[in-house]
């Protein structure tokens, strides 16, 4: 099992990598000179991209990797966790009165099991009663 984690641990890796030298690729292969856009038939022309352009690019990147790496998980822990641990809860607290009432229930039958198994023991373990040694008449002293 060791083995396997390691090996989806390596193919997780090597992904993100992939993912990354493909993003590099498509942001080199842009063109910086001028972007032509078409939206609704209506054309624009956006100026060729800079520095201060490409800082907004790279830090609305970042902005968008956190929230990937933050906020979805975290919403996906709350509205899947939350509901799984709520139906936990809510089994186990059920199974807990299931148990306690057939414990009410079958008590009576528990304690008189319980005396029964007291009662033997105490019989069981009760000395014998001690026989009173014979009284020789030579050995008797009296006073």
């Amino acid at each position: 099992m060791k083995r396997v984690l390691q090996v989806l641990l390596c193919l997780a890796l090597s992904a993100v990598v992939m993912a990354g030298l493909l993003a590099a690729a498509l942001l080199h292969g842009l063109p910086t000179d001028g972007i032509h856009l078409t939206i609704d038939g209506e054309s624009w022309m956006l100026p060729p991209l800079h520095a201060g352009h490409w800082l907004a690019v790279t830090a609305c990147l970042l902005v968008v990797a956190l929230v990937l790496v933050i906020v979805v998980p975290m919403a996906l822990l709350v509205g899947v966790g939350v509901p799984l641990l709520t139906v936990a809860l809510a089994i186990g607290i059920a199974v807990a009165v299931a148990l306690l009432a057939a414990g009410l229930m079958l008590s009576p039958v528990l304690l008189l099991a319980g005396l029964l198994w007291l009662v033997w023991r105490l019989l069981e373990r009760r000395p014998k009663a001690p026989q009173a040694p014979q009284a020789s008449a030579a050995a008797t002293i009296r006073g």
